[in-house]
Parts: C-alpha cells; structure tokens; sequence
C-alpha cells in the first residue's frame, strides 16, 4: 500500500469483505456478499446479478465499484469508522453507481 507524507496508514478494523456483508444486510434481502481471495476484497451482487467490487485502494481508502460497468467511488467514510456506517455507507455510494 503507498504511503503518502499528509496520510500516514490507519489499521483496518473491518475486511472490505466484512463491509460488503454489512452492505448486504443493509441493502436487502435481495443482495449477496462473497469474500474475494485473502479477504483482500468483497464481493456484492444484487438482484439481478450485477457484481460490485469493495475493496482498498494505494492511499488505504475503501472503495465501490460497479464491475459491469467499470464505474467506481470512494467512500465517504473514514475506513477506521464502525461497521455499520461502512455499510451504510456503500449502500448509499451503490445508489449512485448502479
């Protein structure tokens, strides 16, 4: 992970696959979670099978990502926050990228 001289890195209390099953519980009973390898990354899929990524970018923000179509946002939440405002958080990013 790249190190910035103004962002020194935070430790990570929450897997982004910890936050994409956060994400689901708050999207509904209609979204999925997977874990994506190591835990590096979370997986969400919504009704009709479209695929987001959650994951960690170079300067150690969360991020979502609408896989069909290569869109993509931070999160504007710090990653340190509990887990239930990530959550929320990615669900109301996805709203904007879907």
């Amino acid at each position: 992970m790249a190190e910035s001289f103004h962002r020194q890195p935070t430790e990570r209390v929450h897997s982004p696959y910890d936050v994409a099953c956060a994400a689901a519980e708050a999207l509904g009973d209609q979204w999925r979670a997977l874990p994506g390898p190591g835990l590096v990354t979370g997986h969400l899929h919504s009704g009709d099978r479209v695929p987001f990524t959650v994951g960690v970018c170079e300067a150690g923000d969360l991020y979502i990502r609408n896989d069909s179509v290569g869109d993509s946002r931070h999160l504007p939440v710090d990653p340190t926050a509990d887990l239930l405002s990530l959550g929320a958080a990615v669900a109301r990013v996805i709203g904007h990228i879907y």
